[in-house]
């Protein structure tokens, strides 16, 4: 599994509501938060170790040792690794490292032949309906125009009163 930084976690709200229609409220938060520990981790996956799976799932060691067993019924130990992986988690994150590198290799491949700095390029690729024009003296029409004084706009200001 790449390390790569996938900041966004898909949830199948029906599926997991599904699946864990036999959870407590408290179980909810543990598994959802273990879910997205073992998203975030470069393996994809969660240590064999109580305390820290207590900490993730922000429950006391003795709570958890409780409900190990209806929230861990989700997940499988791997032997040798002594890692815990969730198969639904693992298929996402192999899809959204797919997604990322195809969008990645894309962006790759429409900008080769452009300057890195080239706004009116990067805005006719993306809307080629734009086009920038050039404006002197600065970027917007306004730009030109005198400063107002501050009483000429506290005068303006009470004019009308």
């Amino acid at each position: 599994m790449s390390n790569r930084r996938l900041p966004y976690m898909p949830l199948w709200v029906d599926d997991y509501q599904r699946d864990t229609r036999h959870l407590t409220t408290e179980e909810h938060g543990a598994y959802l938060l273990l879910l997205m520990a073992a998203w975030a981790s470069p393996t994809n996956s969660l240590p064999d170790d109580d305390d820290m799976l207590a900490r993730v799932a922000g429950v006391s060691l003795a709570r958890w040792r409780k409900m190990k067993v209806i929230v861990m019924a989700f997940w499988s130990l791997d032997g040798r690794s002594k890692r815990w992986a969730q198969k639904r988690l693992k298929k996402e994150r192999r899809l959204a490292v797919d997604r990322k590198a195809k969008a990645s290799n894309a962006a790759a491949s429409r900008w080769k032949d452009k300057k890195k700095d080239d706004a009116q390029a990067m805005l006719g690729q993306c809307h080629p309906s734009i086009t920038i024009k050039e404006k002197p003296n600065g970027f917007s029409e306004r730009a030109g125009a005198p400063k107002k004084s501050r009483k000429q706009k506290i005068e303006e200001a009470f004019a009308d009163a």
